[in-house]
């Protein structure tokens, strides 16, 4: 076995390790027979709301994805984008932070598309996302200043900074930032001769004309409207779940709002598809906030992301065959045209 292959191995291992953890760390405080008993008096039709919601997100993204490709020469059909998306989501259940990889390399091999644009292309995606979510957290922050504005205090800045002032403590991480900065400006010409840093030149180059492709593209409201759909599907999802719950059943959109922003950390989080993650942060934070029982929080967790995750397994599948197939007809077609 190659050191490149132990070392991917190690990581996975440690990733699986961490999901197994927080799952632990989620339910080892909580009893069983009282989740069991939210879980059957649940109101299973807000669920069900839920993932369609989420099943309309995923075309919402495809079609916001195929905006962003149409500018490279490329008109995959709404179908191959969604497909693909699908298959990102589920190996990200498999393998954590291989989604968007995947998800590339789906759609390349269906529709004929180089990598290393697609990566461009995501990264204008997920780089617009992070400004959506930004944007969430603090809009949560400043509707509910009092309860979500005060956990953030306590649970973010307070403990990352310790016992330091904010200012000395904001002060010391620009410091280091800048010397890491400095660091790298003195070894750069060790570094640009090193093999990696080669692989990621040319991934870059890819990556800088996937960049481009935003000033390109001719439909960019389209574009800007799609991504606020997608993120209102994101918030909705969160909310009907937690009409299904009699603890939850009386907050309203801006606590669903709340409610996002607190699963989105975990989300992000190093683990299986945020599995273990979300349900910790979401119900420590359900806790903290508003004072819902651990078990009625850890009962909205699951609801939300076993649901999700058990449709996107089954439609992952589907996708998977589906993208197969249409690779193997397109193979099937190239060949028999070169035939003379």
């Amino acid at each position: 076995m190659n050191k490149k292959r132990r070392n991917s191995i190690f990581k996975l291992s440690i990733f699986f390790l961490l999901t197994a953890f927080l799952l632990w760390f989620s339910f080892k405080d909580v009893r069983l027979e009282e989740l069991l008993a939210g879980l059957r008096t649940a109101s299973y039709g807000w669920v069900l709301a839920g993932v369609l919601l989420g099943i309309a997100a995923y075309f919402i993204r495809a079609q916001r994805w195929r905006l962003l490709i149409e500018p490279l020469g490329y008109k995959p059909t709404l179908g191959a984008m969604y497909n693909a998306v699908i298959v990102g989501y589920l190996a990200n259940l498999l393998f954590p932070r291989f989604g968007e990889v995947a998800r590339c390399g789906a759609l390349a091999k269906s529709d004929k598309i180089p990598l290393n644009k697609l990566v461009g292309t995501v990264v204008v995606e997920r780089t617009f996302d992070m400004l959506c979510l930004i944007a969430i957290v603090l809009s949560a922050f400043a509707l509910r200043v009092d309860t979500f504005g005060k956990f953030i205090r306590e649970n973010v800045f307070q403990k990352l900074s310790g016992s330091l002032p904010s200012g000395l403590f904001l002060l010391l991480a620009a410091a280091i930032a800048v010397a890491l900065a400095a660091l790298a400006w003195a070894l750069r010409r060790r570094l640009l001769r090193s093999a990696a840093v080669q692989k990621i030149w040319t991934l870059a180059k890819g990556v800088g004309d996937g960049l481009k492709t935003f000033a390109a593209v001719k439909r960019r409201w389209e574009f800007l409207l799609h991504s606020a759909l997608l993120w209102l599907c994101y918030w909705g999802m969160s909310w009907v779940v937690l009409l299904a719950i009699p603890a939850t059943s009386g907050l309203g959109l801006v606590d669903g709002l709340v409610v996002m922003a607190l699963g989105s950390f975990g989300v992000v989080a190093p683990t299986n598809g945020g599995l273990g993650a979300f349900h910790a942060i979401t119900t420590f934070g359900m806790h903290a906030i508003y004072a819902i029982p651990e078990t009625d929080g850890l009962l909205y967790a699951t609801l939300t992301h076993e649901s999700q995750m058990l449709f996107i397994i089954i439609l992952g599948i589907v996708a998977y065959v589906q993208l197969f197939l249409r690779s193997g007809k397109k193979k099937k077609c190239h060949e028999s045209q070169s035939i003379p």
